[in-house]
């Protein structure tokens, strides 16, 4: 029991100590302003016209892999839609 304290105890009192010299030392912090935020730099329309490429790039290439995939499924009989159904009921007389 005393060989843990005395091992454990003056690494906490270090940390504590480091952690709270480094952060309530009491030195000034300039405060922070919109000066210092990030100012937009050239065209916003050549940027958007960029992403909106790529994302319809990605909207059509999504759209290509959904037929593609449905296309598969049904050629290969992995899908069945159900919209091939009689003309009329069948006519079961064991149900009359």
């Amino acid at each position: 029991m005393h060989i843990r304290k005395l091992l454990t105890t003056p690494a906490i009192r270090s940390c504590v100590r480091r952690n709270y010299s480094d952060h309530y030392s009491g030195h000034h912090v300039a405060q922070t302003t919109y000066n210092d935020l990030p100012q937009p730099q050239g065209s916003w329309k050549t940027n958007y016209d960029a992403n909106q490429r790529k994302y319809t790039a990605h909207l059509v290439l999504g759209i290509g892999a959904l037929t593609g995939t449905i296309i598969f499924g049904k050629a290969m009989g992995f899908l069945e839609f159900y919209h091939d159904f009689p003309e009329r009921p069948a006519d079961n007389l064991s149900y009359k």
